[in-house]
């Protein structure tokens, strides 16, 4: 973390049609934990991703669990990152 707060990125899988549930669950973390969130990505990708990172750090993928997570997981993931 850095003295403005996280970079998270979610990278999700485009050609899945992933994206209004990258949006919808980049708008619950977001405004849950804006005040600890510096930058935020959505990066479009593919092969069935659905990749969180924290500073860099993957800290959830679906093709490695094989679901998605609950966005009350992600916040605490990010959440342990502060």
């Amino acid at each position: 973390m850095n003295e403005q707060g996280l970079a998270v990125t979610l990278e999700y899988c485009a050609q899945c049609g992933y994206l209004p549930r990258a949006q919808w669950m980049a708008g619950e973390i977001l405004a849950a934990l804006q005040d600890d969130i510096a930058s935020f990505a959505l990066v479009p990708g593919g092969g069935g991703c659905f990749e969180w990172a924290v500073d860099g750090e993957v800290v959830s993928s679906k093709n490695a669990s094989g679901r998605f997570p609950e966005v009350d997981e992600i916040m605490e993931l990010i959440a342990n990152r502060l």
